[in-house]
């Protein structure tokens, strides 16, 4: 007989299956569609990451082609000029590599270029007159900010972005300093050809600022309006980044076959349960303890694995194969657990490093450890390597055989990437400070050097400031410290503030001193620096042309003030003579004696004697001012003096003159021979000629050094000179002091005149009745 279930007794177990299965797929399908979103999130996170590297590296680069356009506007001067282009521009292009040629535009107008050879048909371009050009530059100009114009297609070729920085002279404008970066060039910088991989396409567009629309130079506009896409602006020009995914519904592919997967285990569940539904008590067993088990799974993979927020691998300490692994740790390397499992740790190791851990590993597993930690790095299913920290803890008792172990994994790619790039950076910092013709100190606040740049060897000869305690006070010159020490002050008081401008003149190895230009800017506050950062270039050459110019204004003057003073006495005198002439003229045609007749015309004669001496005087005069080619020689003063007394002496036996001579054999002046002896024989005559009546002559010639100058001393005990009343009028021409016909008040004149061109000086001391004493100081 058979027996048949009653109707609702089979039907259950197909509605608790069918209701089941639903349940499951409902279940299944909304966890999906979470996956489904989750894998948008990621996209989106990668791309947001990606974008803010791009736009890290291209801003980096940016700053640093800032630094060259920088460094070049400071070489420039004050008087728009920049000396030895060639040379600074090859340390800046060659040291940069951000960069690949730099310009110097005055007014507008490209004037100097390096690289030359494939930049030169861009000389005489005037940036300023290209009105499909111009308005970037302005936009620099208005700002006083650099800005980067491009890309734009060069005159000498090439597609380029130009950074332009706007340089100002006593707050004028005076041109700009440029930087070329080519558009190649600027793209491999920012690394989106690595960033992209095959999976995202980068795109770059600028805003057209002549017709208002958006332009683009890499990528086309058309696939952004058919895909997500994240898109950033920088500032410095105006540009935007755009990334876009390549395969914009890869995330939903993704879940298809999961999709199809939850399908058929709903199906399978469904059938399952209805299966069991038929064996009750077997079925209830079963699942009383797969229920326990699968809690208990499940507590163990929620709170070990679900939960964690770093990579997680079991792994078989003998063996060394992966035997179950977390989300995280399948994100790392790119694989799935089913992959992952079928692998041993050192497959997924990079070479390098797969020594040390293994090494490591027989250690823990020989229980000489019992964990241990290291960086390494690991090999992504797309082959992308990835530098991890690595923690490694066994999970079997001590003593007991070695069974599988825990490693626990962190991504620190970006964290060694960032390192990297900090060392670059500082390395290519340094550099630039090495390299620099400027000169940097940081000065404690005790004024101690305790850091200065090796350019200061090249400057200074100095590798290191040879002073007590690296006090830089010391090396200054005294006139120019006290001024130094007030910046000091003023900038202790100004923290931030750069105090520039500062002229003083430095001591070099070589015990000469250099002047230089500096800026001083107190960064106490900064923890990293903790000082005074002193800035300082050689302005030797630029102060020597200002002072030589200073000495030129001052020597025109004296000549003008020589040549009003001259225009003067000749005016006077020729007029006096020509007044004579006249006169005798007149006198002569009114009268009628013969012998008065004959009496003027030997005035006439007397007249033009005078006249003719007053020509050669005023002659002798002008050779001496305007003789720009005067031999001068190095002489020995001794030497001079015995040839001038002895042609003198006749005129000292007569007078019975005593002559005393004190001059040291050394001294030694750089002089014209001819003015030399006429000095000597002039003051030597005078002291002879002018001696007191009632004494005979005493003449002492002394020679010494004063101040770094040789000096010379003439006295005599003559008659001396009243220079209360004629001591404005003693190198004067035709000022005479004594009633002595023979005085005609020119030799003294002339000398001194022959003493100035050698660029000496004269000087007198005098007493009536006493005598008087000449000082010539020798240049």
């Amino acid at each position: 007989m058979t027996k048949t279930m009653p109707p609702n007794t089979s039907r259950k177990p197909l509605m608790v299956g069918l209701l089941a299965a639903i349940f499951f797929l409902a279940l299944g399908f909304f966890m999906l569609w979470q996956r489904y979103q989750i894998l948008l999130e990621t996209r989106e996170k990668e791309m947001t990451g990606m974008i803010d590297l791009v736009e890290q590296n291209i801003d980096q680069s940016l700053k640093y082609s800032y630094s060259a356009a920088l460094s070049l506007a400071l070489q420039i001067d004050n008087d728009g000029e920049i000396r030895d282009f060639d040379r600074i521009a090859s340390q800046i292009v060659d040291g940069n590599p951000n960069i690949d040629a730099i310009e110097i535009v005055p007014g507008g107008v490209i004037t100097q270029v390096y690289p030359y050879g494939e930049n030169k048909e861009a000389i005489g371009y005037d940036i300023l007159k290209d009105s499909t050009r111009n308005e970037e530059a302005y936009k620099a100009i208005e700002s006083r900010k650099m800005f980067f114009a491009g890309p734009l297609k060069l005159k000498q070729g090439g597609l380029a972005i130009v950074g332009r920085l706007p340089v100002f002279i006593d707050n004028e404008f005076w041109g700009f300093s440029a930087v070329i970066i080519d558009f190649d060039n600027l793209i491999a910088q920012s690394g989106v050809q690595d960033l992209a991989a095959g999976k995202f396409e980068f795109k770059f567009s600028k805003v057209n600022p002549l017709t208002g629309k958006e332009e683009f130079f890499l990528g086309r506009a058309s696939d952004l309006k058919n895909s997500h896409s994240e898109s950033i602006l920088l500032p410095d020009g105006d540009w935007k980044i755009h990334i876009t995914p390549v395969e914009p519904h890869q995330p939903f592919f993704a879940v298809i076959p999961v999709a199809f997967l939850i399908l058929l285990m709903a199906a399978a569940l469904g059938w399952i349960i209805f299966n069991t539904m038929k064996q009750p008590a077997i079925l209830a067993a079963k699942v009383k303890k797969q229920a326990g088990d699968l809690a208990k799974s499940e507590l163990h993979f929620r709170t070990i694995f679900n939960q964690a927020a770093i990579g997680m691998a079991r792994v078989d300490s003998n063996t060394g194969k992966i035997l179950e692994t977390n989300k995280r740790f399948q994100q790392l390397l790119g694989y799935d657990n089913s992959e992952l499992v079928k692998k041993d740790h050192t497959s997924i190791s990079y070479p390098e490093d797969r020594q040390e851990n293994v090494q490591l590993m027989d250690r823990l597993r020989k229980n000489e450890i019992r964990e241990y930690n290291l960086k390494k790095r690991l090999v992504r299913k797309d082959g992308e390597i990835i530098w991890i920290k690595l923690n490694v803890s066994a999970l079997w008792s001590e003593g007991e055989p070695a069974s599988s172990h825990i490693a626990l994994v962190e991504d620190i790619s970006a964290r060694v990437k960032a390192q990297r790039e900090r060392e670059e950076n500082e390395k290519r910092f340094r550099s630039l400070v090495e390299n620099s013709s400027e000169v940097i100190l940081i000065v404690d606040t005790r004024g101690h050097t305790v850091y200065s740049s090796p350019s200061l060897e090249r400057i200074t000869g100095y590798r290191e400031l040879p002073t007590m305690e690296n006090e830089i006070f010391s090396l200054i010159h005294p006139e120019d410290a006290p001024g130094l020490i007030e910046q000091f002050k003023a900038s202790r008081n100004n923290p931030g503030f750069p105090f520039s401008g500062i002229k003083m003149r430095l001591q070099t190895k070589c015990v000469k001193y250099i002047w230089v230009e500096a800026t001083i800017t107190n960064l106490t506050h900064e923890k990293s620096i903790n000082g005074y950062v002193v800035n300082f270039r050689d302005i030797t050459g630029k102060q020597e042309a200002e002072l030589n110019l200073i000495k030129s204004y001052d020597f025109v003057m004296e000549q003008n003030k020589r040549l009003l003073n001259f225009a003067y006495i000749v005016s006077h005198n020729l007029r006096s003579h020509s007044s004579n002439l006249e006169s005798i003229l007149e006198l002569y045609e009114i009268e009628s004696c013969p012998d008065e007749k004959e009496n003027y015309i030997s005035l006439l004669g007397n007249v033009s004697k005078n006249l003719n001496e007053s020509l050669y005087d005023l002659n002798e005069v002008v050779s001496i001012n305007n003789n720009l080619d005067i031999n001068v020689e190095l002489l020995n003063v001794g030497d001079y003096l015995d040839r001038t007394l002895e042609v003198l002496q006749l005129q000292i036996e007569k007078k019975d003159a005593e002559i005393k001579i004190d001059l040291p054999e050394e001294m030694q002046v750089a002089f014209n021979a001819s003015y030399m002896e006429s000095v000597l024989l002039n003051f030597l005559t005078n002291a002879l000629r002018y001696s007191h009546p009632q004494r005979n002559p005493e003449i002492e010639i002394f020679g010494y050094r004063e101040n770094g100058h040789w000096m010379l001393e003439i006295s005599d005990n003559g008659i001396g000179i009243d220079l209360e009343q004629h001591g404005d009028k003693v190198f004067g021409l035709y000022k005479t002091f004594t009633e002595r016909k023979d005085s005609r008040g020119v030799g003294l004149f002339i000398t001194k005149n022959q003493i100035n061109a050698m660029g000496g000086s004269v000087s007198v001391e005098s007493s009536p009745g006493v005598g008087t004493t000449f000082k010539v100081c020798f240049k």
